[in-house]
């Protein structure tokens, strides 16, 4: 029988055949989570800085009192409500909640079900366990502004592996939840050009999407509803919600340009992006290099991050995910080592309170968190236009 060589983890933690360490262990993993979440939640109690949890909750109940949806309320909240309009909907059983409960409930939940994506990736289980080491403190990042993108990034992440698993139903509900929330996640659906049982996963989109776009119409009507959809795509796509956190931003920074003075580059960088993304579809489908449908999938996560105007702080959690998980799906190389590393220290660590003020300073300044993401994405490209189709059979999902 012709054995094939596996490849190897990029960080070897333990021998198969030795007793896991503490650090190894579901448990302890599981416990830090959900220490550091109650943390932030009690720290968000105490500073009273959950004002994305008020945007999310009141939008709810300007829903119900037929108010426009995505205007200014500086009464009730800062900023804007920028989500799809059927996501009050989805939002609305935490609404009801107390506001001290419902935001329990929000945080806690949103790492549990990022954990849990976490545990269905199709790895050993040592693998795992580097992977959520790696990503707790950008998730945490995430949980402190009591955003909705630790949950987008769970249904990203389990959209490509129920598509993995060949259950398009359970996919294509995954993908149009992250549509119904921000829209720009359902990106990760692209995935689904590389699999089997493509019309059967077009198909229940189109059952998931109609059902979803008219769920607000239990409390609206269809001229308020169509009236929303405008609404929202007119502030999504205008300045107004324009940040720094993505390449643009980062190249802004680094040439001290004001955003408004960028528009030739802000061209240049989102055809550059464009093509990339054409480029990487069409070599992933003719090479098909092993494990392309995880790279594929960290390219779009990453993609989705670095090149959306809406981009700030608290988003690269999608990014970052996207960028480890698929560094650990690749055979072990010393270049894989190094990106990581740039990923907990620039992306993750310097742009927090846990590094000198120095240090926090140049990497707020020069939007440097999107710089090793970058640098993982072109890394991506690269495997996917270069490597060449591996027969050997890939690592299945552990059971």
């Amino acid at each position: 029988m012709t054995k094939h060589n596996k490849p190897t983890s990029v960080i070897s933690l333990t021998a198969a055949n030795r007793q896991p360490l503490w650090y190894q262990r579901p448990v302890t993993v599981t416990v830090l989570y959900f220490i550091g979440t109650l943390v932030l939640f009690l720290q968000s109690l105490a500073t009273q800085r959950y004002n994305n949890f008020i945007i999310f909750r009141s939008s709810w109940d300007h829903m119900l009192q037929h108010m426009p949806l995505y205007q200014l309320y500086p009464d009730t909240y800062f900023d804007y409500f920028l989500y799809h309009p059927t996501f009050p909907v989805l939002f609305a059983p935490l609404a009801i909640l107390p506001v001290t409960s419902g935001l329990f409930v929000w945080l806690m939940g949103s790492a549990g079900l990022f954990l849990y994506a976490l545990r269905q990736l199709p790895v050993a289980a040592h693998k795992r366990y580097i992977i959520s080491w790696l990503l707790i403190l950008e998730l945490l990042n995430a949980i402190q502004s009591s955003q909705t993108n630790p949950i987008m990034t769970a249904l990203m992440l389990l959209t490509v592996v129920n598509l993995d698993r060949g259950r398009p139903l359970l996919a294509a509900l995954f993908t149009c939840l992250c549509f119904f929330i921000k829209g720009y996640g359902a990106i990760t659906g692209l995935v689904f050009l590389f699999y089997d049982r493509k019309l059967t996963y077009l198909a229940y989109c189109m059952l998931f999407g109609m059902a979803g776009t008219l769920l607000p119409l239990i409390v609206m009507s269809p001229a308020e509803l169509l009236r929303a959809y405008h609404d929202w795509y007119q502030l999504i796509t205008s300045p107004v919600i324009l940040e720094d956190g993505s390449v643009r931003g980062m190249i802004f920074a680094m040439l001290h340009l004001p955003p408004q003075a960028g528009s030739g580059i802000g061209k240049t960088v989102t055809a550059l992006a464009l093509s990339g993304l054409a480029t990487a579809l069409y070599f992933a489908w003719k090479n098909r290099p092993q494990q392309y449908h995880w790279i594929l999938g960290g390219y779009l996560l990453l993609w989705v991050v670095l090149f959306n105007q809406s981009t700030e702080s608290p988003t690269y959690i999608m990014a970052v995910a996207g960028a480890v998980v698929g560094l650990m799906m690749l055979p072990e190389k010393p270049l894989s080592v190094v990106l990581l590393g740039l990923l907990v220290i620039v992306t993750s660590l310097c742009p927090t309170d846990l590094v000198p003020s120095f240090i926090n300073k140049i990497a707020v300044n020069y939007q440097l968190k999107a710089l090793p993401c970058l640098l993982v994405l072109l890394y991506f490209q690269y495997y996917l236009c270069f490597a060449r189709q591996d027969n050997a059979p890939q690592e299945q999902p552990a059971v």
